[in-house]
């Protein structure tokens, strides 16, 4: 799982709607090149591939990482703005109903984050035995991999993915 990333600020210097819209983009545009691929692969049991299992696994933990991830920098603004969050003390943190939430986000993307890594461990040294395995494979790799950081590497990965998809889909 990549590392958290703080929102970037909107034009007035808030985590505000234009933030939130714009990780949105980001989530769909992601979503719409991988989910179709993803859902239509085979049960990891039933090609006898583990791996494609742990990469459908991976894929969906790195989903609700990037839901958190969006509902935090959200939350977090909004505190900002209408609680004075970063004045407070923890004590007086500790007694604003909203910052509740923003500690079991913290705590779930922590358990995500373990997990994933796990997961990403576990599918380093096992060989892909079929197409949808290596599939998977490239589609978690795509989404370890900034788009904005590195477009070109990120999209060979994307490409690589839908003409591979394209090569063993059935004629």
């Amino acid at each position: 799982m990549r590392s958290r990333r703080v929102p970037k600020l909107n034009s007035k210097g808030k985590a505000g709607a234009e933030n939130q819209s714009a990780i949105s983009r980001r989530l769909a545009i992601s979503a719409v090149a991988i989910t179709p691929l993803i859902t239509s692969l085979i049960p990891g049991s039933a090609t006898g591939d583990p791996n494609l299992a742990i990469c459908q696994q991976w894929i969906a933990m790195d989903v609700e990482h990037r839901q958190l991830l969006a509902e935090w920098g959200t939350l977090e603004g909004w505190l900002i703005k209408n609680r004075r969050w970063f004045r407070l003390s923890p004590y007086d943190r500790a007694a604003v109903p909203e910052g509740a939430r923003l500690s079991q986000i913290e705590a779930r993307l922590d358990v995500l984050e373990t997990e994933s890594n796990a997961l990403l461990r576990a599918m380093r040294p096992a060989p892909a035995k079929s197409v949808e395995a290596i599939i998977a494979n490239l589609s978690v790799a795509g989404r370890l991999i900034f788009e904005e950081d590195h477009p070109e590497a990120h999209g060979l990965i994307v490409r690589a993915v839908r003409d591979l998809a394209k090569l063993g889909a059935p004629k």
